[in-house]
């Protein structure tokens, strides 16, 4: 499951996950991502975007897949993951993608 909100006078968007991210799970939050994004077109290069990840315990390489999709959208630097279980940073690490992404 995802929860966006966004906060027009920082301008971030804050993507709150939970459970497992799953191919089910990351394919709908995907589609949940980029319906959100289609509201706030035209400000994507100001835009700032803060994955949250503490509810989550699983990581599918589609949920991998919607981390690099967001983090293209943005400027490089506005994309970053929060909260994130050691297991799951690792998996990060493991893929190579911790370097690419502002992953805490």
């Amino acid at each position: 499951m995802v929860a966006f909100q966004f906060e027009e006078a920082t301008g971030t968007l804050l993507c709150k996950f939970t459970g497992r991210m799953d191919t089910v799970a990351s394919g709908s939050a995907t589609e949940q991502f980029n319906a959100e994004m289609e509201g706030l077109r035209g400000r994507a290069e100001a835009l700032r975007i803060v994955f949250d990840l503490a509810g989550v315990d699983f990581v599918a390489s589609s949920f991998l897949r919607l981390s690099l999709i967001a983090a293209k959208v943005v400027a490089k630097g506005n994309f970053s993951i929060v909260g994130a279980d050691p297991q799951i940073l690792r998996v990060y690490k493991i893929a190579g993608l911790s370097s690419l992404l502002n992953v805490s």
